[in-house]
């Protein structure tokens, strides 16, 4: 019995698309709204996500950013459709695009977080990308082969706290540097850490929406049209997304600041959604 077998109980298990072929069917009651989409909560918040993505991409290449840092605020969007799909359609094959690109991203920022060297010289060469690609196949060959989620899980914490410990240290590294800004270093500290408690503040509902999906589900019926407040799913899906989007915007300054300098790059850390761009010093040396 899979770990989030007992969601399936009492669940409508056939739609417009078909049977379901999904591992996971959660705890959002299918089909309360319209035939075409099982998880009517559950999919449409996703696309906070996929516009923030789309932001964050159009943002950096307007600041004056690498592509490289663009696409990883592009691959919050692709998650988001892969998602959207998956709770549209209760899918085998749009669970692996819900799933397996949240892999694929924390992959890419990690690499992206060890590829530090001055002035964007790559670290490893050809090699890096190639190890990149290398472990995101054997992920998704892994995971067809053992469609267990709790793998996924695994492998998607892993990376993703290797991430996030790395800019801790480029954290320390920037306070003890010569031209470090006190003010600059709090604001990216503020930034992180509040990315970080929406995260995890997200997977602690989630968890909850998992397993006390009974009283939740109950709590729904009492409530009528507020019902929806009640959708945990979707709150991982939103806070998740903002989560990961302010970590993104922290990470790629602290990226930025260790291969140039801290003042060629900056944010407004008081925006909802705030972007790095090139500041006026680094427009002048270009």
């Amino acid at each position: 019995m899979g770990a989030f077998d007992h969601l399936k109980v009492g669940q409508v298990s056939h739609g417009y698309y078909g049977n379901h072929t999904s591992t996971i069917d959660w705890c959002e009651q299918n089909y309360t709204h319209t035939p075409y989409i099982a998880e009517f909560y559950n999919a449409l918040t996703n696309f906070p996500t996929i516009f923030m993505g789309l932001y964050g991409c159009y943002m950096s290449l307007r600041g004056g950013l690498r592509r490289r840092h663009a696409m990883a605020y592009l691959g919050l969007t692709g998650i988001g459709l892969g998602s959207f799909g998956f709770h549209s359609t209760l899918k085998w094959e749009w669970q692996l695009l819900d799933e397996l690109p949240m892999i694929y991203l924390v992959s890419y920022c990690a690499y992206l977080v060890i590829d530090t060297l001055p002035e964007f010289r790559p670290r490893f060469g050809l090699l890096g990308p190639l190890v990149l690609v290398a472990w995101d196949i054997f992920v998704t060959l892994s995971y067809i082969y053992l469609p267990n989620p709790i793998y996924h899980q695994l492998a998607f914490g892993f990376i993703l706290l290797s991430s996030v410990t790395q800019n801790f240290r480029f954290i320390r590294r920037l306070a003890s540097a010569a031209d470090a800004n006190p003010a600059q270093h709090a604001k990216v500290v503020n930034t992180l850490l509040s990315g970080i408690a929406t995260f995890i503040v997200g997977f602690i509902i989630w968890n909850v929406d998992n397993y006390f999906c009974d009283v939740l589900r109950r709590g729904q019926e009492l409530l009528g049209p507020l019902g929806f407040i009640l959708q945990g799913h979707g709150y991982w899906h939103l806070m998740t997304g903002y989560g990961s989007f302010l970590i993104m915007t922290a990470s790629t300054y602290l990226q930025l600041a260790i291969k140039t300098s801290p003042e060629l790059y900056d944010y407004d850390g008081s925006a909802w959604f705030p972007t790095v761009h090139r500041t006026k010093v680094a427009s002048k040396n270009l």
